[in-house]
């Protein structure tokens, strides 16, 4: 269809504009990935303005990941925190969204004003953390795991989806002798692979990225994740000994060390992301119109 010249500029402009903020993006990110390889001659001699590195070093990268170094352990806590978090939340939620979707549970209503009401009210960072210590979950390598294992708003999302199912589906399964979890199991779970991706993905993006959590709850820096590391080694002007204490040698500069662990540290969530979000759009869609 050929467009007017009115809707011909407001296309060119709608492009130009896309094209703009995508720059603005890229650019610190193409930064951070230039520092972290140009030699620090060469980054001191032009005054840290690097937009294409004129020579390559991969020193940052050989000190961060030199055998021994506490972000491997680290690497491993966040990977175990976050496998492990992402299914046992999973697990919460959807049982959660699959009971209270029946329309004739005892108590549905008491129970989605319950969950509701935790989205408003929260008991604080202190209770919280009494609550933990009393449990002696204080310092063990499942602490981050539990600690943000169930999200109300996440599970009210799967339960509009669960409840655009067919009940017919549930009951037919159901009068040919079929259990509630095999019903779940089998039945509503393969239907429902959009919103799962999408609640999986929101719960993977919480646990990579939480640091702050590990600093309230975790002393030990072989059970800190990754980002707790991360998050110091930019927080410090110069590079914590306690982190690296395993490297030997004398660390690089600061900087250079900084942008290195931030590409380290983000190119899992860059490289998977794109995988999934299509799944992340059409969940959130979904939850979006029947919420």
């Amino acid at each position: 269809m050929k467009l007017t010249k009115g809707e011909s500029a407001f296309v060119a402009t709608n492009y130009s504009i896309l094209t703009l903020i995508t720059v603005i993006i890229l650019i610190p990110f193409w930064y951070v990935i230039s520092v972290s390889v140009t030699p620090y001659p060469i980054f001191s001699e032009k005054n840290g303005l690097i937009l294409f590195p004129a020579a390559l070093s991969f020193e940052y990268y050989a000190y961060l990941l030199k055998e021994g170094s506490l972000l491997f352990s680290a690497y491993g806590n966040t990977i175990r925190n976050t496998v492990g978090g992402v299914l046992l939340a999973l697990l919460l939620t959807t049982t959660a969204a699959y009971a209270l979707a029946e329309k004739k549970l005892p108590g549905r209503r008491a129970a989605m004003l319950y969950f509701v009401f935790t989205m408003l009210f929260k008991g604080g960072m202190i209770p919280t953390y009494i609550t933990i210590k009393q449990l002696g979950l204080l310092n063990t390598s499942y602490v981050l795991m539990l600690v943000m294992a169930y999200s109300a708003f996440n599970m009210i999302i799967m339960k509009s989806f669960f409840e655009g199912i067919p009940e017919s589906l549930r009951e037919s399964a159901s009068i040919d002798g079929a259990s509630e979890f095999r019903i779940l199991w089998q039945i509503v779970l393969p239907l429902s692979k959009p919103v799962i991706a999408t609640i999986g993905l929101l719960y993977l993006v919480v646990y990579w990225n939480d640091f702050f959590n590990a600093m309230l709850y975790v002393t030990d820096w072989h059970k800190a994740p990754v980002q707790l590391v991360l998050r110091t080694i930019i927080a410090s002007s110069s590079l914590p000994p306690e982190l690296l204490e395993a490297a030997g040698s004398t660390p690089p500069p600061t900087i250079g060390i900084q942008m290195a662990a931030i590409v380290i540290v983000a190119l899992p969530m860059l490289v998977l992301y794109p995988f999934i979000q299509k799944h992340f759009e059409q969940g959130m869609l979904i939850g979006s119109v029947k919420g």
